[in-house]
């Protein structure tokens, strides 16, 4: 097999850039893996040129939040009265398959996003499965190692401090103790990576939260979770990590659908990151995050898919489709940058994805359809009004 040559020329009908950047007849240099010139027309030079076709080259789609570990979970949890009840049943089901099941379904989940045109994950992680199959695999992105309860593991040994690839994860404000979750941010803090966590996703959540009580408290004792220290009560779940001083622009707060103009208003000022997953959401909460008001807020939102448990695909298209048809004022400018610049910022890769842009990685895609005007080629990409298998070109 002839060995691909390291610099070539790609070319399709139209060039995505960035969002506010639509290129007809576009051409993009790459060499080494990195891109080296976007431009219109003619190539410069002797470099091959790989002719994709007239469709559209893209970013690489960047799902900000995924859980791979849970891909063999898919169809088969019950729909059930209460978010704490659908983790109970989440719980058992997953101890059932085993690792042998849990394994083969993270590797369809990958095969998934890379064929729906993702390149890029921000993959939670809480029995640490999903590690080695990510890392072989062409995606992009970063490892989060999630935490739960009131266990403070050896610090020596809680981040692999020699990936900048991997990071840490509190699951929620209810389910992780402020002494590991300060912990955990004050390590990723110290080595410079993105902090995930799950803030606001539920009403049992701000119950507990403001009160102590409820099924999120019996589930807590129910897995010997000493919760009794925890200062508690709060206004809001929000309030209560800017209480712990766990908010800032290396923060990713994710769903955030049980939230006030106040949590907002924290999170704008500490320049949180915020994660909606709103086919997830609406399933299980039917709920959608108030998506204007994020917009308003000027707060970096960016778009994941959850996990194939409360999901039914990881398609980021399918995830940008049912946005614009839910969130009709919202551009598609808006959307598109959901799904790539912004996802690409809240994991600290803003430097490296998300973008077609010289000095960028070649992580890409190729997506098959036909505009005849740029509003109209980003207006298909955003509904999914798109032909064929989407092509992923990751260069790692």
């Amino acid at each position: 097999m002839a060995k691909k040559p390291v610099d070539s020329w790609h070319r399709a009908g139209w060039v995505i850039a960035n969002p506010e950047t639509i290129i007809r007849d576009g051409m993009i240099h790459v060499s080494n893996g990195r891109i080296r010139a976007v431009k219109n027309g003619k190539t410069i030079g002797p470099d091959p040129v790989l002719d994709h076709g007239p469709g559209v080259l893209i970013p690489a789609m960047i799902n900000a939040h995924t859980h791979l570990e849970l891909s063999a979970l898919k169809g088969i949890l019950p729909q059930t009265e209460g978010f704490e009840s659908w983790v109970r049943h989440l719980i058992k089901a997953r101890n059932e398959l085993g690792p042998e099941t849990l394994l083969t379904g993270i590797r369809a989940g990958i095969d998934e996003l890379i064929d729906t045109g993702c390149g890029v994950v921000g993959e939670i992680a809480t029995l640490g499965y999903s590690k080695d199959p990510f890392f072989a695999s062409i995606l992009g992105g970063i490892w989060f190692k999630e935490h739960l309860g009131n266990i403070l593991a050896d610090l020596s040994k809680i981040l692999d401090k020699d990936n900048e690839r991997t990071s840490l994860a509190g699951h929620a404000p209810h389910t992780t103790s402020p002494d590991l979750l300060a912990k955990l941010k004050n390590i990723t803090t110290y080595h410079d990576r993105p902090f995930s966590i799950h803030l606001s996703e539920s009403n049992q959540e701000v119950e507990f939260i403001q009160s102590r009580k409820g099924p999120w408290a019996d589930l807590l004792r129910e897995r010997k979770i000493d919760f009794s220290s925890w200062p508690l009560p709060a206004r809001s779940p929000v309030d209560y990590l800017e209480r712990l001083h766990l908010l800032d622009e290396k923060t990713l707060a994710v769903h955030m659908l049980q939230a006030d103009t106040k949590d907002f208003d924290i999170l704008a000022d500490r320049r949180v990151s915020v994660a909606v997953c709103p086919r997830s959401n609406q399933r299980l909460h039917g709920q959608l995050p108030d998506l204007m008001r994020l917009d308003k807020t000027g707060l970096n939102v960016c778009l994941g898919t959850d996990s194939l448990a409360s999901c039914e695909s990881l398609s980021m298209f399918d995830e940008m489709a049912h946005m614009a048809k839910r969130f009709p004022l919202l551009s598609p400018e808006t959307i598109f940058a959901m799904a790539t610049t912004n996802g690409a910022k809240a994991l600290g890769l803003e430097s490296e994805y998300g973008r077609l842009v010289p000095g960028h990685r070649f992580s890409c895609a190729y997506v098959t359809l036909t505009a005849a005007r740029p509003e109209t080629v980003l207006e298909k990409i955003v509904t999914a009004q798109i032909g064929g298998k989407v092509k992923v070109l990751n260069e790692k």
